[in-house]
């Protein structure tokens, strides 16, 4: 009897023995095909040069070199929105890859040479319409750049677009990366492209994303959540969600109650008592290192590990923030 259980054991041990090794076959298969398709479509891009992803019908992001592009296929011609030096040549080729249709209409985000540096490509198109917020078609006269031609039409606070079977509606938020900077909303397909505004996943860039106004930049964020949209398209990165936005917004709330709290409890006497008090770049220097310090410390000891970036540029989003909050 014991050596019937015996062998009966054995014989369960050696069953669940072969069906362990056939599940991490099938897993190891599975992982093989998935790494292939990977390697594959890492191949195509590198050939191309780009990325080009549908986000919605009719709706498509080009990548390559760290910048987007999105453009719309219309039934009435492409509108393209931004055009990176970085992509520059490569945008009519993903074009073709989609659709036959020329392309009728570019939108500037901005005025930003990294982002329209190559518009100039587009001038051989007859009568391409360029379209601008005013501020931005302001900044381009004054820069007389031939790589960045004046726009055809502007705007000042928001205008809608029809084009084909696509509504574009274009605003201006206010300032929250450079005066002219707009947001580019597709409702149908529930599409919002903010260049510059953030990254998904990522710290906002230097300096707070080089905001020129600090409020501006804060303010943005409630003005994106209220847009009815499933994809945000950035101007760098991955596209992303309202999450997204939520989550870049609790952190620029704690960067301001962080450097709100330095400026409370940092005493200025205390932290510049060893500095020379006849040399004021010192002394204002020693006084916001410690104000920086408070302020980065809080910071980093709560988002490190949630965002990308943590810790690089901390303590130039706090010294920025900082100044905004003693002046603006």
């Amino acid at each position: 009897m014991k050596s019937i259980l015996l062998l009966s054991k054995k014989y369960n041990y050696l069953r669940l023995l072969a069906v362990g090794f056939i599940i991490l076959t099938l897993i190891f298969l599975i992982s093989v095909g998935n790494l292939n398709t990977l390697l594959a479509t890492a191949a195509i891009t590198d050939e191309k040069g780009y990325d080009l992803k549908e986000v919605k019908d009719d709706v498509y992001v080009i990548s390559s070199n760290g910048y987007n592009v999105m453009f719309l296929v219309t039934g009435k011609g492409v509108v393209i929105i931004d055009a990176p030096p970085a992509i520059g040549d490569k945008i009519p080729t993903a074009i073709s890859e989609v659709t036959n249709e020329t392309i009728e209409h570019l939108i500037y985000s901005h005025s930003h040479k990294d982002h329209i540096g190559a518009a100039h490509i587009f001038q051989q198109q007859p009568d391409i319409e360029i379209v601008a917020q005013n501020e931005t078609a302001d900044i381009l006269k004054m820069r007389n750049d031939p790589e960045r031609p004046i726009p055809t039409a502007t705007f000042v606070d928001n205008t809608t677009l029809t084009i084909g079977n696509k509504t574009i509606q274009l605003t201006y938020p206010g300032p929250y990366h450079q005066r002219g900077n707009i947001f580019v909303y597709v409702p149908e397909q529930k599409v919002l492209m903010a260049v510059d505004q953030l990254a998904p996943g990522e710290v906002p860039w230097k300096h707070l994303a080089a905001t020129p106004e600090v409020p501006a930049l804060i303010r943005s964020y409630d003005q994106a959540l209220a847009y009815d949209f499933d994809v945000y398209v950035p101007g760098h990165g991955e596209t992303g969600t309202k999450e997204d936005i939520k989550i870049q917004q609790e952190y620029i709330n704690d960067l301001k109650n962080n450097s709100q709290f330095a400026l409370t409890n940092v005493n200025y006497t205390e932290a510049t008592k060893n500095i020379d008090k006849q040399n004021n770049a010192a002394t204002t220097e020693a006084y916001f290192n410690a104000l920086t310090d408070i302020c980065v410390d809080r910071m980093d000891n709560k988002w490190k590990g949630k965002l990308n970036g943590v810790g690089v540029w901390t303590d130039e989003h706090c010294e920025k923030m900082i100044q905004s909050l003693r002046v603006d």
